[in-house]
């Protein structure tokens, strides 16, 4: 039992395992705060969000998970029949509560992308509206499957690196699309450095 304890105790202070579970680390709304499990995982098993050794396996899942964030906030959240309302001749729609402000629109953008990433994002793409954040009526469509994508590693250093995805169509016809993908380490963990529409 000593041993096992003491083995534990070493991981974390050489970094070996994970300081916070994906769980939690994805969770702004998570009601414990400062309460986090330590668990030993492999490099880049921590969950998308708490990568921070960054290989080319590693990748893969971060861009997964980026995406999903993307998805969601250009549909405009968890609204089935958004409220919408024309400004300057423009049908817009407000996002769900979950995403209705500035700053939990950004919060939640910042899961996996810079501060300075997120926040391009909610300038060029989003309205804010009677203190309520809202987007152009209209769908957005992308048809790569990341879960399949394969990464080339351009540049690294301990703070930034620029990778290279060969992605597939979603599917099984059609040319590999490839996409160059910029990343800063932000607190230990690593983001995408661009605005999410103009990665996907």
């Amino acid at each position: 039992m000593n041993k096992k304890w003491m083995l534990g105790s070493l991981a974390i202070s050489l970094g070996l395992v994970s300081a916070g579970s994906g769980a939690l680390a994805a969770s702004p709304a998570a009601g414990i705060q400062g309460v986090r499990t330590v668990a030993v995982s492999a490099p880049g098993k921590e969950g998308p969000a708490t990568i921070n050794n960054l290989t080319v396996k590693s990748i893969i899942p971060l861009m997964v998970h980026a995406k999903a964030l993307y998805t969601y906030a250009s549909r405009g959240g968890s609204e089935y029949k958004p409220e919408l309302f024309n400004y300057n001749t423009v049908e817009y729609r407000y996002l769900s509560s979950d995403l209705g402000t500035k700053q939990k629109l950004m919060n939640y953008i910042k899961r996996a992308y810079t501060h300075n990433a997120a926040a391009f994002y909610t300038q060029t793409q989003f309205l804010e509206y009677n203190g309520r954040m809202a987007q152009v009526n209209v769908d957005l469509g992308n048809t790569l499957d990341y879960t399949k994508a394969t990464a080339r590693m351009i540049s690294k250093t301990a703070q930034a690196a620029v990778f290279e995805l060969s992605v597939p169509p979603v599917g099984t016809t059609g040319v590999n699309e490839i996409v160059t993908v910029k990343l800063k380490k932000v607190s230990g963990y690593w983001r995408i450095d661009m605005s999410p529409d103009t990665v996907f």
